[in-house]
């Protein structure tokens, strides 16, 4: 019989694990930013890590973490991504993870779970609960990580069916969840302004909210874009993106309406609107593109001056195009060589570009601070006479007219007693009927007189100092209008002086820029009597 002990000396003898990788990362979380302000958990997290790693003699090489990011999910958290996308990336990998509880890892469950094992598994890269000291080193450590990511997920799981039916009863009280949008302050108990803590919620729109109020106005009209919406906010002294404004116009909030995933329906808000539904509905099919169907060119918005701008060495309109490999938009004569302008000022151009030079043309029609007053006084005068004129001719035309309709009438009376025969009744009306007709054609072809007189010259004369800043900040069909109104027949450039000039403009700005040439070329003369100047046919302040 043999000795079996003989064969011992085969068994494989078992030698003790040393760990020779003593590098590990260190991962930290809270949920939320309230948590991350007020209670310095994140820190507590990072020292344990610390200790533990000094008490096991590890070397933390990288931190991850250290903010607050909602356990909910695994991968909408940036830096929990960061880390998993390191170790995947890194040759050198770490030996562990240090986690101060597993419930700050994931709190996603089976998701959890399998992230967990293909570390473990696939990565060879361990867990370690640094509160507990369990670590996925071994399969009975594993299975209590597993254990403690399931009971992570159970507790998300009570706290939820706790809270949410209570948020949405809430909700459908119309109060609010989370941070208001911009333009409003919050009031209540879970705000950060201590200020602004109250019994009871209440949201109240800001000095911000106000000068949204006119953004929401503007873009209701339809006749602003957002960058032109965006120049007036920053005039007004409010900053804003055009990201936070686009962002802004899908909000139904700032129509007083709450939206939220927990809810099945709009509820009516306990705030107030910044802009009224019908509003919000109209700028919404904005958005949606133009319901009146009419769809705009985007280039020609690049190039208003079309139909507008002249060579002033042809005659000819000139022509705007797009250099696409550059993405440049010009103007040029298709008659003359040498005669084109950049629609815009560029950083390398020697000189300013078709816009710029128009909104300096369109400058050089504004008058002095400090001779509005007299422009606006020899203005008056001049209106005045101007008035007088017309209402005495009105007058005269008036009469003309009541004294053919009496005459008219009393042909009438007369063939109605039988004192004229009927062939000359027939031939007297037909006479004094023509000639209703040619007084009444020459009455409506007459100004009538101005109204409002002083008012409307103030209202004028305004927009004439601000007449670039007007035109620059229009859309395309209101610029062309304007162009239209002030320069009837067009603007000339001339390339050999880069500069526009006009044959014919509106009879208002061309009177008001005659006062103001007269008083700066002669600035002694005082403006006692009526000017020589006489306003032309059919000229009106209004027409500005």
């Amino acid at each position: 019989m043999s000795n079996i002990q003989y064969f011992q000396r085969f068994v494989p003898k078992k030698q003790a694990e040393e760990v020779s990788n003593k590098i590990v990362w260190s991962y930290t979380r809270v949920s939320s930013k309230d948590q991350f302000d007020k209670n310095s958990s994140v820190e507590r997290q990072r020292e344990a890590n610390v200790a533990y790693a000094n008490a096991y003699a590890y070397e933390i090489t990288e931190h991850f973490g250290g903010t607050y990011e909602s356990g909910k999910s695994d991968w909408t958290r940036k830096e929990f991504k960061r880390l998993i996308e390191k170790i995947e990336s890194s040759r050198k990998k770490p030996y562990a993870i240090l986690v101060y509880k597993m419930s700050r890892f994931s709190r996603t469950g089976g998701n959890a779970i399998g992230l967990v094992n293909y570390l473990t598994e696939d990565l060879g890269v361990i867990l370690i609960e640094v509160c507990s000291g369990i670590t996925t080193a071994t399969e009975r450590g594993k299975a209590a990580i597993y254990e403690s990511l399931f009971h992570a997920f159970k507790e998300n799981l009570e706290k939820k069916e706790i809270v949410i039916p209570s948020m949405i009863a809430s909700m459908k009280a119309g109060n609010w969840m989370g941070v208001v949008p911009f333009g409003y302050d919050q009031f209540g108990r879970k705000v950060r302004d201590e200020h602004r803590i109250a019994f009871k919620q209440r949201i109240e729109i800001n000095k911000d909210g106000e000068l949204l109020k006119e953004a929401w106005q503007w873009k209701a009209t339809g006749l602003y874009s957002d960058a032109q919406i965006i120049t007036k906010l920053a005039v007004r002294g409010l900053v804003m993106s055009k990201q936070r404004l686009s962002d802004m116009w899908r909000k139904p909030f700032y129509a007083g309406i709450l939206i939220n995933s927990l809810l099945e329906c709009p509820v009516a808000g306990n705030w107030p609107p910044l802009v009224s539904h019908e509003d919000f509905v109209k700028v919404q099919h904005i958005l949606e593109g133009n319901p009146s169907g009419y769809a705009q060119n985007k280039d020609e918005d690049q190039r208003p001056l079309n139909r507008l701008l002249k060579c002033n060495d042809c005659g000819g309109y000139m022509v705007g195009y797009l250099v696409r490999k550059k993405g440049l938009h010009y103007y040029r004569c298709l008659q003359c060589n040498g005669v084109s302008i950049n629609a815009f000022t560029t950083l390398r151009a020697k000189k300013r570009g078709a816009h710029d030079l128009f909104m300096d043309f369109l400058s050089s029609f504004s008058i002095a601070d400090k001779i509005v007053p007299l422009v606006k006084m020899q203005l008056t005068k001049i209106f005045n006479q101007y008035n007088q004129g017309n209402v005495q001719i009105d007058d005269a035309v008036r009469k003309q007219l009541q004294t053919l309709e009496q005459q008219k009438k009393q042909l009438q009376i007369r063939h109605g007693l039988g004192e004229i025969d009927k062939e000359t009744y027939y031939l007297t009306h037909a006479h004094l009927t023509e000639k209703i007709v040619d007084v009444t054609r020459e009455l409506n072809t007459l100004t009538r007189p101005i109204l409002n007189l002083e008012k409307l010259i103030s209202v004028s004369l305004k927009k004439l100092q601000n007449l670039s800043e007007i035109w620059a900040s229009s859309v395309l069909e209101t610029k062309r209008r304007i162009q239209k109104t002030l320069f009837p027949e067009g603007i000339f450039y001339c390339v050999q002086k880069h500069c526009y000039r006009t044959q014919k403009m509106n009879a208002f700005i061309a009177l008001t820029h005659s006062i103001s040439i007269e008083y700066v070329t002669k600035e002694t003369r005082t403006f006692d009597g009526i000017s020589g100047l006489a306003p032309p046919s059919g000229l009106e302040p209004e027409t500005l």
